[in-house]
């Protein structure tokens, strides 16, 4: 018995012995072996780079050599484009300048017309005749009314003191209404720097007024025109109330703020006294005494 037992238990492991017999560890098939350097990714020098075509030293000097040329030419591009653009928005300014300039030259003489339109109406009715309603038209904005007190030497003014006109029976006839010139500070040539001295350096217009005139003399006629030949009664009665018919031009001088600055009227003396038929050659040239001779106002209109 004793033996059988001996025997048995050496054939038949008992089971405390199999929970202590530790498994047998086989190293895994095909595990790359352990190592101990890192890798590490990171780019390489140019100088390290391998070709499979080295450059030799000629060749990357002219490259070298045509890459500065390259970004020299890339940056002319770029000033290139630069300056272009920069000449496209100069042009484009400047043709805004130029059409803001011809608006307000437009608006500007736009502007003067209606005043001298409204002066010839205010003449052709009378100064004294002159309405609360037609005074309110000349606005504070064209500096012509009078309650502006920037306002000097306007229309208004200049027909209230005018006073009312030298003739009777008086009509006339607009042949023409004009801008003659219209100058500004640049404005070059001696008629400018004429026009510059009435208005003032900024510049301004003259509008130029072809007119018809007919009407009978009165003794304020010869007082305004012919001061000269009132000591001669004789004449002077024998000439008021004859017809007289002449051509005349009013240059009327208007600084940027629309005001009247200076007023010029014109007459052809001497077609109007070639009109009255005169037997006396000695009445006719005391009458011419005032041949060509320029008027600084417009009350015989």
């Amino acid at each position: 018995m004793n033996m059988s037992r001996l025997l048995c238990d050496n054939l038949c492991p008992s089971p405390e012995s199999e929970e202590t017999t530790p498994p047998a560890t086989e190293p895994p098939e095909n595990q790359p072996p352990s190592s101990s350097v890192v890798s590490r990714c990171g780019p390489v020098p140019d100088n390290q780079r391998v070709r499979s075509h080295t450059l030799s030293a000629t060749q990357r000097r002219q490259r070298q050599a045509y890459q500065a040329y390259e970004s020299q030419v890339y940056n002319l591009t770029l000033d290139n484009n630069e300056l272009r653009q920069q000449i496209r928005q100069l042009l484009e300014r400047r043709d805004l300048h130029v059409t803001r300039m011809l608006l307000n030259g437009e608006r500007f003489e736009s502007d003067v017309l209606k005043l001298v339109w409204n002066l010839l109406d205010t003449l052709r009715s009378g100064a004294v005749g002159l309405t609360p309603s037609a005074r309110g038209f000349f606005s504070s904005r064209s500096h012509i009314s009078q309650r502006d007190p920037e306002a000097s030497g306007g229309v208004h003014q200049f027909v209230m003191q005018q006073g009312p006109s030298s003739f009777k029976n008086r009509s006339f006839t607009v042949e023409s209404i004009r801008v003659l010139a219209m100058v500004d500070s640049t404005t070059p040539g001696e008629e400018a720097r004429e026009i510059r001295r009435v208005c003032n350096d900024r510049g301004g217009c003259v509008v130029e007024i072809l007119v018809h005139f007919s009407g009978r003399m009165t003794r304020e006629t010869f007082v305004a025109l012919f001061p000269h030949i009132l000591s001669d009664e004789t004449l002077v009665s024998r000439l008021i109330g004859k017809q007289i018919e002449f051509s005349s031009r009013l240059l009327l001088y208007f600084n940027l703020q629309r005001r009247l600055m200076q007023q010029v009227a014109q007459a052809d003396i001497v077609a109007a006294l070639n009109a009255l038929h005169l037997g006396d050659p000695s009445e006719f040239a005391a009458l011419a005494h005032v041949d060509h001779r320029t008027d600084e106002y417009t009350s015989w209109l």
